[in-house]
Parts: structure tokens; sequence; C-alpha cells
């Protein structure tokens, strides 16, 4: 669970950022199945009515609601859930899906389910457009099936009101400071729970699970086969946990480790950024480039005083703005998670310390793949502002552990600036909105143990910003059957990824297709 870089609201990993050949870590050491405990534990989910399971989807074509360049056949329906599981009759959200049907539809398997993670990401749109293909084989033998998880995107979005107490662009140093930020955040937060209803109190991921099965059930199959993508492998243990007597084959790709509540995760998140920016000045030393100093030490510790004289003494863009050590952190969290080039960002450095940071507003353009001179729209804001918290109603339910009062925020925040001074405070009060969301958690830090679930498909690439490949190998030992498939090289989302990896896919589908796991210790090497 990756934390977020682009604002002090939470983003796509906190709790959650390439080359080719092939060697795959292998299947844990399996105890025995217990087929009756799963059943029993299947069982035990309350039973919903039939308006619910027997529900027929009406297929159209895709609307521009969904995507504005559907790929041939690309179908769109609809699937109602209860809001709350404890109460069916209750109101109801539908959930956005669409589907993509498998080609050598003679030899079809049934549906793949996809979920791209986030939280707060759609997935409908994915399929729908052909942004995710699952592999050759895979594609041609399972109809592919998108969906919106409840409260985002096409499935209810919340609603977050326009101008409430808007986040302060640096991470707060004083009481007073804290303090306000604090009380602007849980105003920011009332004003979404008011405007969005009753859905806010369940977007948690076990009520995603439990829309997965319906969707399961609805679409006609026996067993629950899903790639889930960084937070969506976060579902999908979700979904081992609660229904292992449906778990089919299932494939976790850039994971998300269970048992790691907020802080734990922000600490590996300072560990992995800092370790980034450590490559980053020895490749810089190795190619002879010494702008930022004469090695890797210098190179590291030049920035580090960097970013403490700019908080002392902020350098202004061309605007007049500001430009303190939390952008510097921003910018630098923006190159470790592959959303700016390091190259670029050493150009836009070298000109910061010589005084002009306007350097870096050609790196925003390219952070958000466009030149810069065009102004979002308030309807382009309204959906990014929607988004974030979107992801911040989904972890602040799943995750216990936020610091609060402001004052523990301050001492959390100071604490994590020893461990890491280019990042630590802005990843601290990066969990601004989990120490302030107005509905408790519902979820617990523990390790995923979904005994008598078949056996599932664990992927990491070797050097993941987002989700380390120490999460994937915790899981790995958290779960009685899995097997890990480790692609080597740096990315997010190891498998039908850009670059293609023939490796991992061939591996991925085999398991998808055939049963087949990888063996012990499998790595593909690009």
């Amino acid at each position: 669970m990756p934390i977020p870089r682009p604002s002090m609201a939470l983003s796509a990993g906190l709790l959650a950022v390439t080359t080719a050949v092939v060697t795959v870590c292998g299947a844990g050491g399996a105890a025995a199945s217990r087929p009756d405990d799963a059943k029993g534990r299947d069982a035990s989910v309350r039973a919903l009515p039939a308006r619910f399971t027997q529900q027929t989807v009406r297929w159209t074509a895709c609307g521009a609601d969904v995507t504005p360049k559907a790929v041939p056949g690309a179908q769109c329906g609809w699937v109602k859930v209860p809001v709350d599981y404890a109460a069916p009759d209750g109101k109801t959200v539908a959930l956005r899906v669409s589907r993509v049907q498998a080609k050598d539809h003679s030899r079809r398997l049934g549906s793949l389910f996809f979920n791209p993670g986030g939280p707060g990401a759609g997935g409908a749109a994915d399929v729908a457009n052909g942004n995710w293909q699952a592999g050759e084989q895979a594609r041609a033998r399972y109809d592919l099936v998108g969906f919106d998880p409840r409260g985002i995107a096409g499935s209810g979005q919340i609603k977050c009101p326009d101008g409430v107490a808007e986040e302060p662009e640096n991470p707060p140093r004083t009481a007073s400071e804290a303090e306000k930020t604090f009380a602007d955040a849980t105003r920011r937060a009332r004003a979404c729970q008011k405007a969005s209803g009753p859905v806010l109190a369940h977007m948690d991921s076990v009520s995603v699970a439990r829309d997965l099965d319906v969707l399961r059930t609805v679409l006609g199959d026996a067993k629950l086969n899903y790639t889930g993508v960084s937070y969506g492998t976060f579902i999908g243990q979700q979904y081992m946990k609660l229904f292992p007597g449906k778990v089919g084959r299932m494939v976790l790709d850039g994971v998300v480790n269970p048992a790691a509540d907020l802080r734990q995760v922000a600490r590996l998140d300072l560990k992995t950024s800092d370790d980034a920016v450590r490559r980053y000045a020895h490749d810089l030393a190795a190619r002879g480039d010494d702008r930022l100093g004469a090695g890797a030490e210098e190179i590291l510790r030049r920035l580090t005083t960097f970013a403490e004289e700019l908080d002392r003494k902020p350098l202004h863009g061309a605007g007049g703005e500001e430009f303190t050590g939390g952008d510097l952190s921003l910018y630098l969290g923006m190159a470790v998670s592959g959303d700016v080039s390091w190259q670029r960002l050493t150009t836009a450095l070298v000109a910061a310390l010589h005084g002009d940071v306007t350097a870096f507003d050609r790196l925003d353009a390219e952070a958000g793949g466009g030149s810069g001179d065009q102004e979002p729209t308030p309807q382009e804001e309204r959906t990014e502002e929607n988004e974030s918290m979107s992801m911040s109603a989904v972890l602040c339910l799943d995750s216990p552990s936020a610091p609060k009062p402001p004052k523990q925020m301050l001492a959390t925040a100071d604490a994590f600036a020893k461990q890491s001074p280019l990042f630590g405070r802005s990843y601290a009060w990066q969990m601004i909105d989990c120490a302030t969301w107005p509905i408790a958690p519902t979820g617990a830090a523990e390790p995923v143990k979904a005994a008598g679930a078949a056996p599932v498909l664990l992927v990491s690439y070797t050097d993941d910003q987002l989700t380390p490949l120490a999460n994937a190998r915790a899981v790995h030992r958290q779960l009685d059957h899995s097997s890990l498939l480790v692609r080597k090289g740096q990315g997010h989302a190891a498998y039908a990824a850009e670059p293609p990896s023939t490796c991992t896919d061939r591996a991925v589908d085999r398991y998808l297709v055939g049963g087949k796991l990888p063996g012990k210790a499998a790595t593909c090497s690009g």
C-alpha cells in the first residue's frame, strides 16, 4: 500500500509505485487444506435476498460514462448490491460493470474479474477500453470483467463539496499549525460524509469483497477467478478470508501486506523512497555527473541540506509562490514513483540550487501528461478530488492506527523526519485524513489466513516503489498455499504490463488457464 506522493491526502499505496528473462519464487510449504472449515466460513456469511443473487445483467454497448473509446465487443451493465450487508433490505448501490467476452468462446473458462487498485480507481473503463487485457492465453479463454467498486467512478461516486477547507501545501511544524490542519481536515471529511450519504460508511474492502461474490454469482461462476493489482490485492485477500471455498484462480500482482498498519506502511515507504534516492545518487556519481555533488554521499548531503534551507527560507516561483522543503520532497517522491524522470528532475534540481525553481513547472506538465498550458476544468478538478477522498474513504475504514490528536501527529512527524529527513515529515502528514475521519475503522492489521482456499499466485517486480517485494514475500509466508513469481526490474504490476514480459505473462497464463503454478524460486528476468 503505497503512500500518496502528490498531496497530503492519502493516495495509492498506504494502506497504498523493467527489463526482460525468467526464474519464479515458488509456492510455500502447504499445510493440508481444510475444506470443512472453508464450507463453514462460506456458510457463515449471511445469505442475501434473491433480488441480489438472481439478478440478470442487461448488457449494452458501453457509453461515455464508462469510456469514450470502447474496444469492439465491449459491453456494460449494472448490478445492485446492498449498501450495508448487515441490513440487506435497506438502501442499495448500483455497481458499474463491463466485460469483453472470451475470444475462444467454445473453450470459455468463465469470468476473470479485474481490479486496478488505488484504492479509489475504477476497473470498468480499464476492461472496456482495452487498457487491461490480461495475457494472450487468458484473454482467449475468459470473459474479462471490470467493475467500479462501491462509491467509486460509476458506482455511486462519493461527493465532496468544493471549497471546503483546502489542505496546507506543507507539513505543519507547530502546535497551532497542526490544530488548524486537523480542524480543516475534519470539516472536509464531514462535508464529504454529509454530501455522500450512507455509502461512505460502507466502502471498506470487506464490503467490496462481498460485492465481488454477488458479481460472481450473478454472472454464473462457481468460483471467483480474479486478478487484482496493488490495492486490488487487498480486496482479493479479503475475499479469500470470507469465501475460501469459492476461490478459483487468483492472481495478486503488486502485493499489499494486510498485517501492516498505516504507520508501518508509511515507515516502509520511507525506506523504499530513501533507497530509491540513494540509488539515484549512486547512478549520477557512476556516470560522472557531478552537477549535484562529487559523489553519492555528497549528493545526498546536499539534497538534505537544501531541503532544510528551503524550510528556513523558501525560494519563489515565477508567480511568487513559495517552494519549500516539502515541495522538494514532493518532486523527489514523484520521481521515486515514476511520475517524472530522474533525468529531468536532475536538471530542475541543478537550477533550483542556483535559485531558479521554474523548471519544476515543466515537471508538473510531465507528470500530468500534458503541456502544462491548459488548466483543468472544474469537473476534472472535482473528479480528482473525489478520487482522492475515495481513497481515504476506503483506507480509513480498512486501516487502524492513524496518529491523533495533533500533538501525537507532530511527534510522529518528528520521529519520521529523523528516519528520513527528505520524506519523513511529508509522509507522516499524509495520514491526516484517517486521523480525522468521521467514521471509525472497521478493519484490522492482521495476516491473511485462508485455510481451505485454492492456491493463489503472487506476482511482484524486484524493485516496486509502491508495493515493495517485501510485501509479496510476507503474504507468501502468511498463506498456506501460494506461489510467488518475481519479475526482475523496476515497475508496479508485472503481469500484462508495459513493457511486456513474455516470461511473466506465460507463467501467469499457465496458472489462469491450466491451473499450473510456477515452481519454487521462480523468477522472470524481464
